[in-house]
């Protein structure tokens, strides 16, 4: 069941969540890191980014964040931008960082001669990603020729986006559309990726709701109708967020939401902040909220639970940012998955680093004194 293949906007929030997994949970985790357009803001940059830019700052993120470990690094939504000189040369500074960052393309892109210079130098040349509406066997079969690959070349992405999840009416749709892919050839790991996480924001301010993970459940259910074995097929969602990846036409945005989207073995738990009041108070109570929960995991499941559960404390004053609050979402997601994938295959991970209050401390060095 294991790797873990999340899709993640390769924006602050996210990548730097990936680049904080602890060491025995990263090794099990692949992402599709998806590029954001030129309209995206940066808060890195405190800017949008510019043509010239990207190649560096793909890089050096890239090195910083994710150096040692394959990932999918999907270019779809800048590649106009760039140009092929450019896609070319993103890769080539990036591969410095990280050798094992494989290209994603799309079927289409599969008839640009550009591709077959893209080829990643380790045991996996290229992932192609199919929307599962594209999923037709002679397509992708013929998509595969024109570019030079066998199926073993590749890892795919069967992306379910706009597809309806719910297991009781999806299963047999999603293990059919599975089994299209898996009768094109040997692919290296035929991944499943969607979100049943509405691209609305459900909770009102001040409000809580439970979204069911229906992308988890389907999955799981298809596993058993599906005709390729459980050991070829991955699973991938898209973080605690919901699978459509726009990005904004024009630069500048809203201001973000203040929330938090907590990830339980079932559902997602949106806990959103009052629409008034300081960041500081208004996240504050938000952690507060999720401690005080049932669905709250402990302190030590993840570095993000740690942080949300200082929050609430009063044990660190600062609210953060809105890509602080993105990092928590994801990395708490991701080790709820990685947690959960490794249940069913016998892999346990350690708990995570627990910070104590300053009362624990006091506390411990009167009994040292006694």
């Amino acid at each position: 069941m294991l790797p873990y293949y999340p899709g993640l906007r390769f924006k602050q929030g996210e990548y730097t969540a990936a680049g904080k997994l602890p060491h025995d949970a990263q090794r099990f985790v692949e992402p599709r890191f998806v590029v954001p357009s030129l309209t995206e803001f940066d808060p890195a940059l405190e800017r949008t980014p510019k043509v010239d830019e990207i190649a560096h700052e793909t890089g050096h993120r890239v090195g910083k964040h994710w150096p040692f470990k394959r990932a999918f690094l999907d270019t779809h939504f800048i590649a106009r931008d760039l140009g092929d000189v450019g896609l070319l040369r993103l890769f080539r500074t990036v591969w410095r960082r990280n050798a094992e960052i494989v290209p994603v393309a799309r079927l289409t892109d599969l008839a640009n001669p550009l591709f077959r210079n893209l080829w990643c130098n380790g045991s996996t040349k290229l992932a192609v990603l199919v929307g599962y509406e594209q999923a037709d066997g002679k397509v992708i079969t013929d998509a595969l020729k024109t570019a030079g690959l066998e199926p073993s070349d590749c890892v795919i992405f069967v992306d379910f986006t706009g597809a309806p999840l719910d297991p009781k009416i999806a299963t047999g749709s999603v293990s059919g559309v599975l089994d299209r892919v898996g009768e094109v050839g040997l692919w290296q790991r035929v991944v499943f990726q969607g979100s049943n996480f509405p691209k609305k924001n459900p909770a009102a301010p001040g409000k809580t709701e439970l979204i069911p993970r229906h992308e988890w459940e389907v999955f799981h259910a298809a596993l058993k109708e599906c005709g390729i074995p459980p050991d070829r097929l991955g699973y991938g969602d898209f973080g605690a967020d919901h699978g459509k990846m726009a990005f904004p036409r024009k630069k500048g945005g809203g201001r973000a939401h203040r929330q938090l989207r907590y990830t339980t073995p079932t559902n997602t738990f949106v806990v959103r902040g009052a629409d008034t009041g300081r960041d500081a108070d208004v996240m504050s109570d938000v952690c507060k909220r999720i401690v005080e929960s049932e669905h709250f995991a402990g302190q030590a499941f993840s570095a993000a639970d740690d942080r949300i559960y200082c929050l609430a404390k009063g044990i660190i004053p600062a609210p953060g940012s809105a890509s602080n609050w993105r990092e928590w979402n994801m990395l708490h997601h991701m080790m709820r998955v990685i947690r959960d994938l490794g249940a069913l295959t016998g892999v346990e991970f350690s708990p995570g680093h627990v910070t104590a209050e300053s009362g624990q401390h006091s506390l411990f060095e009167d009994n040292l004194v006694n």
